[in-house]
């Protein structure tokens, strides 16, 4: 697969990320930065390439029907596993090597590994002959009929860490010129401890963290220049600046995907407008929130639209409150833009108000954040609100024909299995009383690095450590979890006849 452009800078994804219906937002904002500076930014989506390998998988246990969820949980889940445990397993990476391994944590999956096994996995992995050494060759390293000047990894998550270290080592070994340039949000999670350790460091030459699209493109171009010269750490980018809502996608990206189930990503605010939710890393990987600005949003929809003839968007930001939705919405009526679109929000009466308003704007799928119907737990995470809320709520959407996504957290200190029973049987009856339309994301709490419970933590946590790459730490979680995820899991991939697509005019 050669290209034919001058290619300035090659940004690769790797495998595997959690989505076959969304190409990745960063990399393609990074794209649009480097275009305006009159720089041609190359993306391999590896991850959806991976994938791809495994397609045929229904997209539903036997007697369920495929979902129109719209966003990151409208994928395939039997797919996603399937491909994810296929690649944990061509790691070489063996689950009794981990290091403070949370207790219902898979170890390859969060990177729960020091330095040195990960440094004996990747070289494995790397060598001449090996399987992820062919791969690369053929999807990367053969493809170019030069080396770019620049070559960024983006690392959006753990587990993509392995395939992005096996990648810097063979930049070393096949493009010894080209300038190694590690991004994305975990990257700037752990920026602080990538400055304070050398390890972290070894393939590669700079660190970008934060929204460093400018700076990429500054890079790019001094690396072209010959004059790479910058800071090996940069320092994150001033936050809260105004940025470019429109992503630069490649029509042969777009092409890897599904076109039934293709959704672009975008994002119209950074930071989150709540911003106390203490098992949350917003505050560090965000820490500002912007405002939104509805027309231009809607301006960069139309504008897509008519580039690939895309109708369904996923935003991405973190919260997109009432009025911020509802002006969106009117924006995209001005615009005449027709579409539909889903957004993650925090519970309020005011939805059960407008969300018929909403569901003709195109709004298809809301995620929530519920995190725990329990009041001892809400106030844990600093987000209390009064379960008959979300019902009514949740009621409202559905009732409008906006699919609802809940995010339920089980397993916090203290919490009992009566307690995770409680609240599995009510998302379960909030799934039977409008079938096909409520999904969920059930989880058992992660206490992730940077975020205000690892920084503090209650007096009845006891932290026991973290992997140098592991996104979260090993603590004192109540004895009953690990039987009780395998339910989690059961129940999370019963499929529901999710609303399907509609036709957009």
């Amino acid at each position: 697969m050669a290209f034919d452009e001058v290619t300035d800078a090659l940004v690769l994804v790797p495998p595997p990320s959690p989505s076959e219906t969304n190409p990745p937002l960063g990399p393609m904002i990074l794209a649009r930065a480097a275009a305006r500076h009159g720089l041609n930014i190359e993306v391999r989506d590896l991850n959806i390439e991976y994938i791809r390998q495994f397609t045929g998988i229904a997209r539903a246990p036997a007697g369920g029907v495929p979902g129109g969820v719209l966003g990151d949980h409208g994928k395939n889940r039997a797919l996603l596993a399937t491909a994810a445990g296929r690649f944990f397993a061509s790691t070489g990476l063996c689950p009794g090597e981990a290091v403070h391994l949370p207790d219902t944590a898979d170890a390859r999956a969060g990177m729960h590994f020091d330095f040195e096994t990960l440094r004996r996995a990747t070289a494995r992995a790397a060598a001449p002959g090996a399987f992820w050494g062919k791969w690369l060759e053929e999807r990367v390293f053969g493809t170019l009929p030069e080396p770019p000047p620049v070559v960024g990894i983006s690392i959006m998550g753990p587990s993509q860490v392995f395939l992005a270290l096996v990648i810097a080592r063979l930049v070393r070994r096949y493009w010894p010129e080209s300038v190694t340039v590690l991004g994305g949000s975990h990257v700037t999670l752990l920026a602080a401890e990538m400055a304070a350790e050398p390890r972290y460091l070894e393939f590669v030459d700079h660190v970008m963290p934060g929204h460093a699209e400018e700076g990429f493109a500054e890079l790019v171009g001094r690396a072209r220049a010959g004059h790479p010269s910058v800071p090996r750490i940069a320092a994150a980018p001033p936050a809260g600046e105004r940025f470019d809502y429109h992503p630069l996608a490649a029509p042969r990206q777009l092409a890897l995907y599904e076109p039934s189930t293709l959704t672009l990503p975008l994002q119209f605010t950074r930071g989150c407008s709540y911003g106390r939710c203490t098992y949350c890393t917003y505050p560090v990987v965000e820490p500002v929130a912007t405002r939104l600005d509805a027309a231009r949003a809607a301006a960069a929809m139309g504008a897509l639209s008519r580039e690939h003839g895309a109708t369904r968007f996923s935003v991405k930001d973190s919260l997109l409150t009432v009025p911020m939705m509802l002006d969106l919405a009117a924006a995209l009526e001005a615009a005449g833009v027709r579409a539909r679109w889903s957004a993650t929000t925090k519970v309020t009466r005011s939805l059960a108000v407008h969300a018929r308003t909403l569901a003709d704007a195109g709004l298809a799928t809301l995620e929530f954040g519920v995190e725990t119907i329990h009041r001892r737990g809400q106030r844990l995470f600093d987000k209390v609100t009064d379960p008959e809320i979300v019902e009514e709520v949740i009621a409202a959407c559905t009732d409008s024909g906006i699919a609802v996504v809940l995010n339920l957290i089980f397993g916090l200190p203290g919490e009992t299995p009566d307690d995770a029973e409680r609240q599995l049987e009510w998302f379960a009856a909030r799934r039977d009383r409008a079938p096909g339309m409520v999904d969920g994301s059930l989880n058992l709490l992660e206490i992730v690095r940077g975020s205000p419970l690892a920084l503090r933590p209650p007096p009845e946590v006891e932290l026991r450590g973290i992997a140098p790459w592991a996104y979260c730490y090993d603590w004192n979680a109540p004895a009953w979890r690990p039987e009780f995820a395998r339910r989690v899991r059961d129940e999370e991939l019963r499929t529901s006849a999710l609303t399907g697509p509609a036709a957009v005019s």
